[in-house]
């Protein structure tokens, strides 16, 4: 992320935030009245609440993974596209079926998640600009707390996500994008009060992340009329 300069964003307009959804994540963002199952007060309510000026329209897309939405994405036929948004926020959540899926060491799944969520990051800024929020997942595996790998036959969920989250940490500073940063956030309100499961958070975990993606939005200049700051990456990427 840097301090160049995108764009006005005036109170008056309407921000388009789309989220691509692969669980858990619309539960964070949407209210039960709006679909979600978990909050009452949704990040739309939220928003308004703390910057009345401020109109977030918040819209969910189902998605099956990365690997799918690059082809989705490569097809010139996206949903997403044609959506319009200004925010797009994503998840490696989903992605860690992909370990069990195609029986690959972790460093090749890794790789291959990799490579196609950067090519995701690439056709969002290339086609409609919006800015990318890219959620990673807690560590946390209620079921499975983890001391040693000894006798182990493949890698448990806790050590998956961690490569999962160090990836992104890596894409991050090379793209530009921001890191919705779960595994801190479930830590510092506690992971035996807030995860229900792997990648899975009760409404308590799920307040502490939605207002995280609130500061974020608000450190870019969203919800008042500062110019947007840009995502620019080391490798030079800019939206």
């Amino acid at each position: 992320m840097s301090n160049g300069v995108k764009s006005n964003m005036n109170s008056d307009q309407l921000i388009n935030v789309v989220i691509v959804d692969t669980g858990q994540l619309a539960d964070v963002v949407l209210s039960t009245a709006d679909g979600g199952n978990l909050l009452s007060r949704g990040l739309r309510g939220l928003a308004s609440e703390r910057y009345p000026d401020v109109e977030l329209s918040v819209s969910t897309i189902p998605s099956a993974g990365f690997a799918a939405l690059r082809r989705e994405l490569d097809s010139g036929d996206s949903s997403l596209i044609a959506s319009s948004p200004d925010i797009v926020v994503l998840t490696v959540a989903d992605e860690v079926s992909r370990f069990y899926d195609r029986g690959q060491p972790s460093l090749e799944s890794i790789q291959e998640i990799e490579t196609d969520l950067r090519a995701i990051i690439s056709a969002i800024k290339s086609k409609v600009g919006a800015h990318i929020l890219v959620s990673s997942i807690s560590t946390l595996d209620p079921a499975d707390m983890m001391y040693t790998l000894h006798g182990q036959s493949e890698e448990p969920f806790t050590l998956q996500a961690q490569r999962l989250n160090l990836m992104l940490v890596g894409l991050s500073h090379e793209e530009g994008i921001s890191i919705i940063d779960v595994d801190r956030i479930i830590a510092e309100v506690g992971g035996g009060e807030s995860v229900t499961g792997p990648g899975r958070y009760n409404e308590k975990g799920a307040v502490a992340v939605l207002e995280e993606i609130v500061r974020i939005l608000d450190d870019y200049g969203f919800m008042d009329d500062r110019p947007l700051m840009a995502q620019i990456g080391a490798a030079g990427g800019k939206k």
